[in-house]
């Protein structure tokens, strides 16, 4: 078995990368038995599924903290990262991130954060972080950044991510050749791995009836 990975940015350099298409993948072999689509947000970009999948597309911005040097009052090395209405994934015992915010409005790609939009953030974020860690009025923020976040729909069985072959959207005629792995949302860091085992065992055995029909049930609906 081999698998070969295609990175937007080590491959294209940027959108057009991603914008060029299934159809005419990078490597001259030529697109492969199976291939795996997992671009978050901008899977949206690729022409073949362009405006087919049911994602709700969310623009957050997360805040970057720091515990300033003369300040001893660190965070344990074995605490836990916090996950509440605003979470708190620790870097280390002087450094963490807060996130995120949600702005349904905006389709914004980009990372880069304005003085404004970061000001706003940390105003939303820091009162909701700080009734679960008081002490988060000793960080000093030091930056901030963003980016779209690509939303399951929401439905009878909750908000769950989007899998599955999606050979009859692209229009392929060979059965199980194109798979998805989308809309993981807020919680890609809890949902990831075991979305991506579910997938391989799906891509490996061509069999999509090994996937729960709960992240399967968006092809019905969409």
């Amino acid at each position: 078995m081999r698998i070969d990975i295609f990175d937007e940015i080590g491959i294209g350099g940027g959108a057009s990368g991603v914008a060029g298409g299934l159809i005419h993948p990078y490597s001259p072999k030529g697109e492969y038995t199976s291939v795996i689509i997992c671009l978050g947000a901008k899977v949206d970009m690729l022409p073949e599924l362009s405006g087919k999948l049911p994602l709700r597309m969310c623009r957050g911005v997360v805040a970057h903290l720091q515990l300033p040097d003369n300040t001893r009052s660190e965070y344990g090395l074995n605490s836990p990262s916090i996950l509440s209405n605003a979470w708190l994934a620790i870097q280390g015992s002087r450094s963490m991130v807060m996130g995120a915010t949600w702005d349904w409005k905006s389709r914004d790609y980009s990372s880069t954060v304005s003085v404004e939009e970061a000001s706003m953030a940390l105003d939303e974020l820091l009162p909701k972080a700080s009734t679960v860690y008081p002490c988060l009025s000793n960080w000093r923020f030091v930056g901030a950044s963003g980016g779209l976040r690509a939303m399951p729909p929401l439905t009878a069985l909750g908000s769950v991510p989007l899998l599955g072959c999606v050979d009859d959207i692209i229009g392929e005629q060979s059965r199980h050749k194109y798979w998805l792995v989308g809309g993981l949302g807020s919680r890609g860091l809890l949902y990831h791995a075991m979305m991506g085992k579910l997938t391989a065992q799906a891509v490996i055995s061509r069999n999509e009836d090994v996937i729960p029909f709960e992240l399967t049930s968006w092809r019905k609906t969409k």
